[in-house]
């Protein structure tokens, strides 16, 4: 019983600093301190130490000698994270074309609709959070589990590379004419042009990062 609430605590501390890298709480480079996080959420080290652990596997987090601290990634790492990215999704892309659900392109075609909105109250979040979910509804649209598993363990670093590294910046209106055009070539079941606009997109959108970036 104590090992199974040890490891309960683990992950519940796990899932908590993990939504704070994602959601661009720590800055790049923190140091995150074993000691003053067992304090803050009032337990032993053990369960921190094994949470922070993870996360190093993750590769949200990086161990330097006895310091852990905050990814900070260099140009370098964001074109090694989008080149993967990129033939993932767009393979997600073709194969969706040929399996998507019609009431699948009705979410979809809303998500787009709701984007434009966000965009006009420059709610910058909410552009994130809906790009995020019509990514997720393509890539499920696959119906290829070892491809969404793969796509999904970058979606976190591609998540806090957005939240972390260009903080209140945003992209111009582009990516919400991509989408549509993405949206478009699934309404038509060209699974080949679905490829293709989901490559240029993801193109176009590492490149906006490492503008901003620098």
């Amino acid at each position: 019983m104590e090992s199974i609430v040890r490891d309960t605590l683990n992950t519940q501390i796990y899932q908590i600093l993990k939504k704070r890298l994602l959601e661009g709480d720590y800055i790049p480079g923190d140091r995150l301190v074993e000691a003053k996080l067992a304090e803050e959420f009032g337990t032993s080290r053990g369960p921190v130490r094994e949470a922070l652990k993870i996360l190093i596997q993750d590769e949200l987090l990086v161990q330097k000698g006895n310091a852990i601290h905050v990814f900070s990634p260099s140009t370098s790492d964001m074109i090694d994270i989008y080149q993967v990215r990129q033939q993932m999704e767009s393979l997600a892309a073709k194969l969706a074309a040929q399996k998507i659900e019609s009431s699948e392109l009705e979410i979809l075609e809303k998500i787009v609709e709701e984007t434009k909105a966000a965009w006009l109250k420059q709610d910058k979040n909410r552009v994130v959070e809906l790009s995020i979910k019509f990514h997720e509804i393509i890539l499920k649209a696959s119906g290829n589990h070892q491809l969404i598993s793969l796509t999904n363990m970058i979606r976190d670093k591609v998540t806090y590379l957005r939240n972390s590294v260009v903080k209140e910046a945003m992209r111009d209106e582009s990516p919400i004419e991509e989408h549509s055009r993405i949206l478009s070539a699934l309404k038509e079941r060209n699974g080949d042009k679905a490829a293709k606009v989901m490559l240029e997109h993801i193109e176009h959108d590492l490149g906006a990062l490492i503008s901003l970036y620098k």
